[in-house]
């Protein structure tokens, strides 16, 4: 559906305007905003209606955060991208966890930042192998600031988010 609407749109700016990116171009940057966009939507839609916002917001930005230094795996479509993320942060905030095993996840997710950051996110935006260390770097100091914070809901989002 995304890279539906995301080509369409592209072709009739390209159409109504051709001294524009090309038609794949426009796609991919329309597919990229789409897909940013629908997250955000339907996510906050959705903590609002089961009274969850604010932490549906939490744990949304800190995933996006995290994903920002550190990289991730991505989903084939866009559309699967949506709903499966969309579908775990909603549910994020539902989850309640003792200190235990928030403290215990949280260890689990510095050294996942430590053995995996950054990953292979950054081959489409060319962010050369210098900048990595200084990337794990950044990705290790947000996960332990949640040391100090003892959130659930960072805890699983940073998590999840590796």
């Amino acid at each position: 559906m995304v890279e539906k609407i995301s080509k369409r749109l592209a072709i009739l700016i390209n159409q109504a305007n051709p001294q524009t990116s090309s038609v794949p171009v426009l796609s991919y940057s329309i597919s990229v905003m789409l897909n940013f966009l629908s997250i955000l939507i339907f996510s906050t839609l959705i903590g609002y209606l089961f009274d969850k916002l604010a932490d549906t917001i939490i744990a949304l930005f800190s995933f996006i955060l995290l994903r920002a230094f550190s990289g991730g795996y991505h989903l084939k479509s866009l559309d699967g991208c949506v709903v499966v993320t969309v579908g775990i942060m909603v549910s994020i905030p539902h989850i309640l966890m003792i200190p235990l095993i928030t403290l215990i996840l949280n260890i689990i997710s510095v050294v996942l930042v430590l053995l995996l950051a950054p990953n292979n996110v950054f081959d489409e935006v060319r962010v050369s192998r210098e900048k990595y260390p200084l990337l794990k770097i950044i990705s290790f100091i947000i996960v332990c600031t949640n040391f100090i914070f003892t959130s659930p809901i960072l805890t699983l989002s940073f998590f999840i988010s590796l």
